[in-house]
């Protein structure tokens, strides 16, 4: 005898309320539980409620994505700061050991100038000195006559050290010019 499909419905409608505390999920429930899933709508409610988390995921992977790019910028400038202040301070560093070769120069020419300095202060006084005593000598010899030979001799010897004493207070004059500038 062959069941009518009436029959045969009135089986599985029998069978699928014996199976209603059959699990939904088609993996614990099997057959009778994936057919339930369907015929309940529950697989479907599964599917867009996987769906919904994969989507909130993706947006929140989105937001990441979004924050790093963000940091990686914020760190990127930070880094170029950094540089920049770092090549400001070689340069600084450059800046003030050539400030300090200047120093030292500065400070061994103002050694060799207190020298200059100390050797004009008593060269001067010494070359007027000098020169008063040449002018007291050449005034001396105003009133001899021409022609005697030892005057002429003491005039010559006058004339060569006011010679000497002009070349020497030319160069102590050219160092005072030299130290003024």
């Amino acid at each position: 005898m062959k069941p009518s499909i009436g029959w045969s419905m009135a089986l599985i409608a029998l069978w699928l309320s014996g199976c209603a505390s059959v699990s939904t999920d088609p993996r614990e429930g099997g057959l009778a539980g994936g057919i339930k899933g369907l015929s309940t709508g529950a697989y479907d409610a599964r599917i867009q409620e996987r769906e919904d988390r994969l989507a909130v995921l993706r947006q929140v992977q989105g937001e990441l994505e979004t924050e790093r790019e963000d940091l990686e910028y914020t760190k990127a400038q930070r880094q170029r700061k950094v540089a920049a202040e770092r090549a400001r301070v070689r340069r600084m560093n450059r800046d003030i050991a050539a400030l300090n070769r200047r120093v030292d120069s500065l400070s061994a020419s103002a050694n060799r100038n207190d020298q200059r300095v100390r050797t004009l202060r008593t060269r001067v006084p010494q070359i007027q000195s000098q020169s008063a005593r040449l002018q007291s000598d050449l005034d001396a010899l105003e009133g001899s006559g021409l022609g005697d030979s030892e005057a002429d001799l003491r005039r010559a010897q006058l004339e060569q050290q006011r010679a000497s004493l002009q070349a020497e207070y030319d160069l102590l004059n050219q160092m005072s010019l030299d130290l003024a500038r």
